[in-house]
């Protein structure tokens, strides 16, 4: 069943408020930043990356890239149509004698993350940055970008004065640790900044510490300019098919409606709805507002975010409510679960991207993903430095 969704951002809003990248992949480039893309996933960075090139009216030529989890490989492949090596740590650098414009990793953040066991650089997963310093140095990389949780600031204890921060902070022993060493990066500017994806006009609230180093022969002072970005405070992005599958149990949608007095009305930013339902599986979700911002998908909780969808006589903003009739359930006041598209498109990924066939890994991989979004933004930033 079709819908009309979509179209409210392209034209009545402005290209700007895309929750999702427009790309170009039509048309062949003859000038290419080259990519190295570590931690990859199923291709955040990528799409981010390439983006922003497209703006400076160029493609991406990946160099390397480096997935170890074979279903998230799978998806890399089909979708941006390179090879995807495995483990880091078993990749013979000497291969590869290309420069790179830009080297991208997502790196664990199980090691710093609040749902993991912050064990952090005892962790082994937390000693990947050095190898990273090494691809880096190895591609002679005009610039990079590293993305990890905000635990990563807090983790092992401690207070330390931060060096690298865009602004003053106090950061904890990793993130501390991590500082030293990316200051021993003498041939690079290197600064860090909290994000969070709703400033980018994604509507997650999702927020990420990103490392973003640009080569001294680019720049001597490195200040982040982002320029400003209409704040979506609304979802509005609605799957093209409603499946019967994201329908809620009973149960659920009775625990919901149990704490909802009245139609819930809309305010800007984070809107919750009702309160959380325990589902099968121990799984807790919680019903969010279409016209809000939801939170920070993770791999269990992309699967399990119910979302409210109100009727006509409700407070809401100022846009064509037309656009919430696909079918007799919306305008009633509706829940249903959100889908995996509509998942993709909260971590800013295209329309047509192509998802895991099998639905549990292709919800595990959203939340997993860097959002796309973001990257393009600091993407941009970065380009506007080295493309010279």
């Amino acid at each position: 069943m079709q819908n009309n969704l979509f179209p409210l951002y392209e034209s009545e809003l402005g290209e700007r408020t895309n929750p999702y990248l427009l790309l170009d992949r039509k048309s062949e480039f003859k000038s290419k930043f080259n990519l190295v893309d570590l931690f990859a996933g199923i291709g955040g960075f990528h799409y981010g990356v390439e983006a922003a090139a497209q703006k400076f009216g160029k493609g991406i030529n990946t160099l390397l890239v480096s997935e170890i989890e074979p279903n998230s490989q799978k998806t890399y492949k089909i979708n941006h149509k390179v090879e995807v090596r495995g483990d880091i740590n078993g990749i013979e650098l000497s291969d590869y004698s290309s420069n790179a414009d830009i080297v991208t990793a997502g790196f664990p953040c199980q090691p710093f993350s609040n749902s993991g066991k912050k064990r952090g650089l005892s962790d082994p997963r937390g000693q990947f940055y050095f190898r990273i310093e090494e691809i880096i140095k190895h591609f002679k990389a005009k610039s990079f970008i590293l993305e990890n949780v905000p635990g990563i600031k807090s983790n092992g204890g401690g207070k330390y004065r931060a060096e690298l921060s865009h602004k003053p902070a106090v950061i904890g022993q990793s993130m501390h640790f991590l500082e030293e060493n990316l200051l021993n990066l003498k041939d690079y500017e290197v600064k860090w900044v909290e994000v969070d994806s709703s400033d980018f006009g994604s509507p997650q609230v999702r927020r990420r510490v990103y490392i973003i180093g640009i080569h001294r022969d680019y720049t001597q002072n490195l200040n982040f300019h982002f320029g400003a970005t209409p704040k979506n405070n609304f979802m509005s992005i609605v799957d093209e098919v409603i499946q019967p599958k994201l329908e809620l149990s009973q149960n659920q949608e009775d625990n919901l409606r149990s704490f909802m007095k009245n139609p819930p009305s809309y305010k800007n930013g984070m809107r919750r709805v009702g309160k959380a339902y325990l589902c099968k599986g121990g799984n807790v979700g919680q019903g969010y507002h279409a016209y809000g911002l939801v939170p920070t998908l993770t791999k269990v909780w992309a699967r399990f975010l119910p979302i409210y969808f109100p009727s006509s006589e409700e407070n809401v903003p100022d846009v064509n409510l037309k656009t919430f009739n696909p079918g007799p359930n919306y305008g009633h006041g509706y829940f249903r679960k959100v889908s995996v598209r509509e998942a993709l498109l909260l971590q800013g990924f295209p329309k047509d991207f192509i998802p895991n066939e099998n639905d549990g890994l292709a919800y595990e991989q959203a939340g997993n993903a860097v959002n796309a979004r973001v990257v393009e933004k600091l993407s941009e930033f970065i380009f506007g430095h080295i493309n010279q």
